[in-house]
């Protein structure tokens, strides 16, 4: 499975076991970067516009009894540009091409942030041959819309709609391809598309002493953390686990946590 990955790697820019390159994936380039030789293949989405940096908190701090594998989607780091609106569909294609080429034969971890966790879903249910464990960190829920509604039940709808906009305005102006797919708020993909594997859902669930946003209060922490519950709980197999110390950015708030439930998954992934 892994003799490309580890073929390659022996060319390393940095150590025997490091080894980034620009791949050519369909019609682009990726931004693609290898670390490790170990039995357990782990593959890391990142969330909207971070690309490989998303994961820099916690890389060097990964078990060594792994292959790693990070990338940068379409748009972001040193991938190519994208081009019009892209929907998670576009990327699980990226995605499964970037696994044919890797040589990648057997089953891995699929680890995903924010909005890579849409991706993760999404290529699960398409490959459900492919991917023997999940670990989502804060992943992306489409019930947010209805937490800023019920914080906020006069002006919610008019706050989400202005949100979208500034979004869509900003995507614009910096070339972001996949804004509009954020906001498809359909339902998250779930045990009925993915399967019963074993899953670790990571819940970005923080107070604030003093909130800047309505996303921010106690009752929308307190909601997020009970939709995120409520998804992950549909798998049989699942645990959760509630970051208090975290905002959105758990990788980065407790990059310790994130490094040993992802341990932690792999102990119980066959």
């Amino acid at each position: 499975m892994l003799k490309k990955i580890i073929a390659t790697a022996i060319f390393s820019i940095a150590s025997p076991l490091l080894h980034a390159q620009i791949m050519q994936i369909n019609d682009t380039t990726l931004d693609v970067e290898i670390k490790g030789n170990g039995k357990h293949v782990v593959l890391f989405e990142a969330g909207a516009i971070s690309g490989i940096a998303g994961w820099d908190s916690i890389w060097n701090k990964l078990p060594h009894n792994i292959t790693a594998i990070r990338y940068s989607r379409r748009g972001e780091g040193k991938s190519a540009d994208c081009v019009g609106d892209l929907t998670s569909l576009d990327y699980v294609k990226d995605t499964e091409q970037l696994v044919k080429k890797l040589d990648l034969t057997r089953p891995f971890t699929l680890v995903s942030h924010s909005y890579g966790a849409k991706v993760a879903r999404l290529y699960s249910s398409r490959n459900k041959d492919m991917v023997s464990a999940m670990l989502f960190v804060d992943p992306i829920n489409p019930r947010d819309v209805e937490i800023i509604e019920i914080v906020d039940p006069k002006d919610g709808v008019a706050a989400n709609n202005k949100m979208q906009q500034d979004d869509i305005k900003q995507g614009v102006k910096f070339g972001w391809c996949l804004i509009k797919d954020i906001w498809d708020k359909s339902p998250a993909l779930g045990i009925k598309e993915i399967g019963d594997i074993p899953m670790t859902l990571i819940a970005g669930v923080k107070r604030f002493k003093e909130p800047k946003r309505l996303f921010d209060t106690d009752k929308a922490r307190q909601l997020w953390g009970e939709y995120q519950m409520q998804w992950a709980n549909q798998f049989p197999r699942s645990k959760v686990v509630m970051a208090n110390k975290s905002g959105h950015f758990v990788q980065d708030d407790e990059p310790d946590l994130v490094v040993s439930e992802l341990i932690s998954l792999l102990k119980r992934t066959k």
